[in-house]
């Protein structure tokens, strides 16, 4: 039986994009139609990604609009800033085609703070309406009628998590601290100072501090879910010395005092059901959500003070596996579809 929609992946060479063609490879219901790279066209996947020998054959193309036309829907795994111009051609000469954009470019409503953040100027602007907000589990219906999906970013997925529960019921007011540690594929494929071995290796340290970019698409998808959400968002992001997995700790003052029985039953009632979010007993640890679309969460409470735990893998959760959840539902597909599998214990 052959399988039912041809899906394209542009910027295939980046972390993310390469979890999308391992996490596509093996999908019952999508075949991988192209994968584009600027640096690697001609090359074969597998001599770039030796892991997916005998899952991709394709050889990477230089991508080109055109290619949108052969494909149901597209991946665009393209850098901060890059996706744009693409962006705009594909919404106006192939607007039959869905898209998932895993970049930055469409991800907040408020360019002015967008550009701040992002250090650079948006040249869509007239598009950012197009595209819904792709937090799977809170937009899941706009987005399976949405033809864009603004993927979120890792950092902001785990805030997302852990604080959403609350903006819903209109309980997020004051001041919430988060403080989120990261794995050095959060930096990219793209050797820096801060992400060479010796100076990350038996290292931490805070980058971004108060004006990491997430900020800017976290803090309006939150505040607009109810309105008596009056909260002012602190984010200290740092980098640890590991390779995959976010583990974020979020401290937040609630509107009235909770026990730790009425906070699980808030977070019950919210993610009860749901295949990926899980709320576990003691700690979540990242090594048992590594390569894997599933987030582990759980909370202690004391007097008005909510303290909420969470791990994730940043490039599946946080990215591929989050877009390929997305493109399920914009395709109609089982949201979970290619996306159930087990972390290893160690």
């Amino acid at each position: 039986m052959g399988k039912s929609f041809k899906v394209g992946i542009a910027g295939a060479t980046g972390y993310i994009g390469s979890e999308v063609m391992r996490l596509l490879a093996t999908h019952p219901d999508i075949e991988i139609d192209w994968v584009t790279s600027e640096s690697r066209a001609g090359r074969k996947v597998w001599e770039e990604f030796p892991n997916l020998l005998g899952y991709v054959r394709d050889e990477f193309r230089t991508f080109e609009p055109e290619l949108l036309s052969e494909v149901d829907a597209a991946i665009m795994c393209l850098p901060h800033g890059g996706a744009m111009e693409t962006i705009k051609v594909a919404v106006d000469k192939y607007p039959k085609v869905k898209l998932v954009d895993a970049s930055g470019d469409f991800r907040s409503p408020r360019l002015d703070k967008w550009e701040a953040y992002y250090k650079t100027r948006h040249t869509a602007r007239e598009y950012q309406s197009k595209f819904v907000y792709g937090f799977t589990e809170f937009n899941r219906d706009k987005i399976k009628g949405a033809q864009y999906v603004a993927n979120p970013g890792c950092f902001a997925t785990s805030i997302n998590i852990l604080l959403a529960p609350f903006a819903k019921h209109g309980e997020l007011v004051g001041d919430v601290c988060v403080s989120a540690m990261t794995g050095s594929s959060g930096a990219g494929n793209k050797p820096g100072q801060t992400t060479h071995h010796p100076e990350r290796g038996q290292n931490v340290r805070a980058y971004k501090v108060l004006e990491h970019q997430h900020l800017v698409e976290c803090v309006p998808f939150l505040e607009d879910m109810h309105k008596e959400n009056e909260f002012d968002l602190f984010f200290v992001p740092q980098s640890g010395p590991w390779v995959r997995g976010i583990f974020a700790t979020a401290f937040i003052p609630l509107n009235q005092q909770h026990s730790l029985a009425t906070v699980n039953e808030i977070v019950k009632g919210t993610y009860e059901g749901e295949k990926f979010i899980h709320i576990v007993e003691g700690t979540p640890e990242m090594r048992l959500v590594q390569n894997t679309n599933m987030a582990h969460v759980t909370y202690r409470a004391q007097g008005d003070m909510l303290v909420g735990l969470c791990a994730i893998d940043n490039l599946v959760k946080g990215g591929a596996g989050q877009a390929v959840q997305n493109l399920n539902l914009l395709l109609g597909i089982e949201e979970s579809t290619g996306l159930l599998n087990p972390a290893g214990y160690v």
